[in-house]
């Protein structure tokens, strides 16, 4: 099964009750918990949380390593093959859209390794050249990709990436093998009133928790990790220790910008018909995947 959502609106610790209760193990679907030491800013649930549950997909790469969506798509199918082969249940919990689809529709994404020098010039050209310029030029190449792609940087870099590797168009490169099981999809949705207070009070916890420290630290270790990469928080803190922006400027931009995610995430899991929409309640969701197995199980 998965648990899918909007950032704050409690998948992480619905996902954990229903793994106790159904004998399953975790696999995040958080693009930015992949990474190491990036725990406070992207909320990573403790081994006290946890409680005895095992979570996969989290701190695979360093801040200052690339992760892709195939990246996630291999980390994701190894983790689901050993926890089905345990007999215990996966549960796939997260917020990456992109991550749920490549697992379920079941992406070709392998063809076009990323390449470390052609994404860096892609980059440069971004930080030069701006979103419109790079849009630009992947829909004299590919229409299609383009309108998939359009105001999010890192997806008009991974298409134009595709194209300079295999030389064809990212659209048609995507084809799709989606694996031989079938997944409940529950979605929690969460008043969009609660989920703004909800995001305001979780960035003040990432303050009280340490997160100005945790930005310190990477910033020392990791001098090359392009923070925004890392999540929201992550740039806006760092301005905050250069002096550019006052500690209440900082957070109030963060928790702007998470609240903009949230309802991107929103529009992506919409728009998908396998998503089933339920209050945050674990007794619901335990409910809807009991009835879910019971319906597989007499056809």
């Amino acid at each position: 099964m998965a648990i899918v959502g909007p950032t704050a609106s409690g998948k992480t610790e619905l996902a954990i009750r229903v793994a106790e209760r159904l004998n399953g193990e975790l696999v995040s679907m958080d693009s930015r918990q992949v990474f190491r030491h990036c725990d406070i800013g992207t909320n990573k649930p403790t081994r006290v949380e946890l409680r005895g549950v095992s979570l996969h997909g989290i701190d695979v790469v360093d801040p200052d390593e690339l992760f892709t969506a195939a990246d996630y798509q291999r980390v994701a199918l190894h983790a689901i093959s050993a926890i089905a082969a345990r007999r215990h249940l996966p549960v796939l919990q997260g917020g990456t859209g992109l991550y749920l689809r490549a697992v379920l529709d079941g992406w070709n994404l392998g063809d076009a390794p990323p390449d470390p020098t052609l994404r860096a010039a892609l980059e440069q050209r971004l930080d030069e050249e701006g979103t419109e310029a790079l849009e630009a030029e992947l829909r004299r190449i590919d229409p299609a990709a383009a309108d998939r792609a359009r105001r999010n940087p890192r997806r008009l870099i991974r298409a134009l990436e595709i194209h300079a590797a295999t030389g064809r168009r990212p659209s048609e490169a995507r084809t799709s093998n989606p694996p031989p099981w079938s997944t409940t999809v529950l979605g929690l949705d969460v008043p969009l009133a609660e989920l703004d207070q909800r995001i305001e009070a979780r960035v003040q916890r990432m303050i009280d928790g340490g997160f100005i420290d945790e930005v310190t630290g990477i910033r020392h270790d990791f001098p090359k990790a392009d923070l925004r990469r890392l999540g929201h928080g992550y740039p806006e803190m760092a301005a905050f220790l250069d002096g550019r922006l006052t500690l209440e400027a900082a957070c109030a931009s963060t928790v702007r910008q998470v609240r903009q995610y949230a309802r991107r995430q929103l529009t992506w899991f919409r728009a998908d018909p396998r998503v089933t929409w339920i209050p945050p309640d674990p007794e619901v969701a335990i409910e809807r995947l009991g009835a879910a197995i019971m319906t597989a199980e007499a056809s």
